[in-house]
């Protein structure tokens, strides 16, 4: 089986995939940096891991006693990733975190997304912010990469906690959100401003 063109899928599925090519060594960097706290992570979900660039690096940065879920709508990366991770529980939806907490009983420490939400219409975007915070454990993180400010006041309204920073050594140049759960992120979604 040959591994699925990034371009070719980006060509096909424009709103799936948010780029013409994989995310660079430099934007995994930035995003997963080796001072996260990977030891305290225990359950680890990265939507929309495409061709698996983060997916590698957090295979190789997570601990032995992690688990990590990989949730990939399209279905050509999705049956690339199931040949190069046969261990990982793959799902197709990223609305499905639920089920998986629910399932485990157990929420996720660390959520890594390459999901372009600006590509999304607005009520699929607040039902991914929502099931995102939901799934998210007290003080968990949500890490993810856009190419564009626009929704920052969208992850505001998710989370009390949110820095940004930027990077130049990507194509296209790359926003990383980092957010983080508090106790205090529900009363801020009494009014979410787009």
């Amino acid at each position: 089986m040959s591994k699925p063109s990034f371009f070719g899928e980006f060509l096909s599925h424009a709103s799936q995939v948010g780029s013409i090519i994989p995310s660079s060594p430099w934007l995994t960097r930035y995003m997963l940096p080796p001072a996260l706290p990977w030891h305290k992570m225990r359950r680890i979900a990265e939507l929309g891991p495409g061709t698996g660039v983060f997916t590698k690096h957090i295979q190789l940065q997570r601990s032995s006693a992690s688990q990590l879920y990989l949730f990939e709508q399209n279905d050509s990366f999705r049956t690339d990733l199931a040949v190069r991770y046969p261990q990982l529980p793959i799902l197709e939806d990223a609305l499905q975190l639920a089920e998986v907490v629910q399932e485990t009983g157990r929420p996720f420490d660390l959520i890594v997304s390459g999901l372009p939400f600006a590509n999304f219409p607005i009520e699929l975007r607040e039902r991914l912010f929502h099931s995102i915070h939901e799934a998210l454990a007290p003080n968990g993180i949500f890490l993810a990469f856009q190419y564009t400010l626009l929704l920052r006041k969208q992850f505001e309204a998710y989370f009390s906690v949110v820095d940004t920073g930027y990077t130049w050594m990507n194509i296209p140049p790359a926003w990383v959100f980092k957010c983080k759960k508090s106790p205090s992120d529900q009363q801020l979604r009494t009014a979410i401003v787009l």
